[in-house]
């Protein structure tokens, strides 16, 4: 009973030193926690709205201008691009499409000898990859290959005399890698900007006479590689 007498308020004594002080450090505890919550909610959240998640869809279309080489080697012109693009995000930012390009180039120099006017049609897969650089600003690289058909209207007449013309048909191949900004412009859905970048362009090509047969020797093959610029506005699903 004495060893009982002695402990109780040795209790009271230790009880009466840590209620005070858990009450007392209860507002750090709390703080902490909150501080530590606030800490973690940033990084579960994506820093970006756009959709450029997996699963998330995107189309677009724009406009490019490149250089390009008339067939037959003859004048090294600009060309216009109209191009239709769609992705489909295998990954979150991380993409993979198809580009469809309709391209017109007009190399113009009738006082000496030289006109041409070249309509193509090329289309193949593209690869691509959204870096986000703030809320609504992205860098995106690009690669990609495209094939198709090509028609030509060619000079061959001498300058001065009586223009005569040739139809050129063959095949273009374009393979391409570039990065530029976009912008996102409405909330979640569109964006918009531009792409520099390297093309290189291979033309195969043949001469057709009037009676629409390719002319036996008349077969070229020109290649162009140089820089291109693309304006394409998105919208994202």
């Amino acid at each position: 009973m004495k060893n009982k007498q002695r402990l109780i308020p040795a209790k009271a004594v230790l009880l009466f030193f840590l209620v005070p002080l858990m009450i007392a450090l209860m507002p750090l505890i709390t703080c902490s926690a909150q501080t530590l919550d606030a800490s973690l909610t940033p990084a579960k959240k994506k820093a970006y709205t756009l959709k450029i998640n997996k699963g998330d869809y995107w189309i677009g279309g724009g406009l490019g201008l490149t250089g390009s080489v008339a067939p037959m080697g003859q004048y090294i012109g600009t060309a216009a691009q109209l191009s239709a693009k769609g992705g489909y995000h295998f990954f979150d930012k991380f993409s993979v499409g198809v580009s469809l390009t309709a391209g017109i180039s007009i190399s113009d120099k009738k006082s000496k000898g030289i006109y041409t006017r070249g309509i193509s049609m090329l289309v193949g897969p593209i690869v691509q990859y959204m870096i986000p650089v703030s809320k609504t600003v992205f860098l995106a690289p690009i690669v990609g290959a495209t094939w198709g058909p090509i028609s030509v209207k060619s000079m061959v007449s001498q300058p001065g005399a009586p223009e005569e013309y040739v139809k050129i048909k063959g095949h273009a191949f374009c393979e391409l890698a570039g990065i530029g900004p976009f912008f996102e412009v409405i909330p979640e859905k569109a964006s918009f900007g531009a792409q520099i970048l390297v093309s290189s362009l291979q033309q195969t090509t043949t001469v057709h006479g009037n009676n629409g047969d390719g002319i036996p020797g008349s077969k070229v093959k020109d290649n162009k590689s140089g820089p291109a610029l693309n304006i394409e506005f998105r919208l994202h699903f």
